[in-house]
């Protein structure tokens, strides 16, 4: 595990959650959501993954897990893909929010990736390794909970809940296969549905 990238997004978790705060009262609140999480990538994951080289280390090809792992992330994304139809159903979002949220869901995706299991989860990683960088990678959603008016279904639980499965699914998926590919292919699908999901029940 890369423990300067560790430590670094460690300590960016509260200033996280005084951006997430700040930029939800400034902002429409939505908008906001979205405008920290632009500083989360921004100014947090890419400096840090190019300060650890993991633009250059991290392998991205396309290797599928275990079938069984394949099929947890296809019913995962499924699950929150019917909730974002549904959400849909009662609050028809013009098509330009959903462009702008498929382009966030491949940004964030993409980058946390990079990131959390291609930078701080090298290819090394103990068990141990990987139960702190889950931990982390739950952790920092912690930070959106600050966010002001945001209606996120489940709360806090369904938030971190998903967060941790999410880091689970994705961490067996590079522990397996050597490479972040399949967990950005997950990772950007799963984000497509959420985020689609928490814009038609935000966005009026």
């Amino acid at each position: 595990m890369d423990r300067h990238a560790a430590w670094a997004v460690t300590a960016a978790i509260p200033l996280l959650a005084l951006v997430f705060y700040g930029a939800t009262r400034l902002l429409p609140p939505f908008w906001g959501y979205f405008a920290a999480l632009a500083v989360y990538w921004g100014c947090i994951l890419i400096p840090l993954i190019a300060w650890r080289g993991g633009f250059r280390l991290t392998r991205l090809q396309l290797k599928w897990p275990a079938w069984w792992l394949v099929i947890v992330n296809v019913l995962v994304i499924l699950a929150v893909a019917v909730a974002a139809i549904l959400a849909l159903l009662d609050n028809a979002l013009p098509l330009w929010i959903i462009a702008v949220m498929a382009t966030c869901a491949v940004l964030n995706g993409t980058l946390e990736e990079l990131f959390w299991r291609g930078t701080v989860l090298q290819d090394d990683a103990t068990r141990s390794d990987q139960a702190i960088q889950l931990f982390l990678f739950t952790g920092w959603h912690i930070a959106l909970l600050f966010a002001a008016d945001v209606a996120i279904t489940g709360g806090a639980t369904a938030l971190l809940g998903g967060a941790l499965l999410g880091g689970i699914l994705w961490t067996a998926s590079k522990v397996q296969t050597g490479t972040v590919g399949f967990g950005v292919l997950a990772h950007v699908g799963l984000n497509l549905f959420a985020f689609t999901e928490l814009a038609a029940n935000n966005v009026i």
